[in-house]
């Protein structure tokens, strides 16, 4: 299926496509999302509406920033997309870019989303309980990262 989106038109197949039952914060009205990774933006992902062009929110394995990311997803959360164990699901953490400011990205830690690839669930849960923030300075993050390899 082709998609008209904030990236322009998108090829995008079904299993790229997840529904958000209780929507993303924000956009709780949204169920429908596909999640693509561009050659052109890769290793930065892309959550797209497929209900609204205009809502795209980039998205990246937060590993790649912090290879010690731990998150602990409450079970109610499991239970919702499904499964038993969290290492079923696929973690995303969303970026935000500053326009015109690159040097100026964070990525929110704290409120990762949550992918389960077998049922077609997506959620993004907010961590409880936990030392990660919703605004991380990527630069730190990556400069964090380089030390611990």
């Amino acid at each position: 299926m082709v998609y008209s989106t904030k990236l322009g038109e998108i090829e995008i197949t079904d299993d790229q496509i997840f529904v958000f039952e209780e929507g993303i914060p924000g956009f709780e009205h949204l169920k429908k999302f596909a999640l693509i990774f561009p050659e052109e933006t890769f290793p930065i992902g892309w959550l797209l509406s497929l209900e609204d062009s205009h809502v795209g929110l980039p998205v990246v394995d937060p590993k790649l920033v912090r290879p010690d990311y731990d998150p602990v997803v409450p079970s109610e959360d499991l239970e919702k997309l499904g499964v038993s164990n969290q290492d079923e699901l696929l973690f995303f953490c969303v970026l935000t870019i500053p326009p015109g400011k690159p040097e100026e990205a964070t990525i929110n830690l704290r409120a990762p989303i949550i992918i389960q690839q077998k049922t077609k669930k997506g959620m993004q849960v907010i961590l409880e309980n936990s030392d990660y923030h919703l605004k991380h300075l990527l630069s730190e993050e990556m400069e964090r990262a380089k030390s611990m390899v």
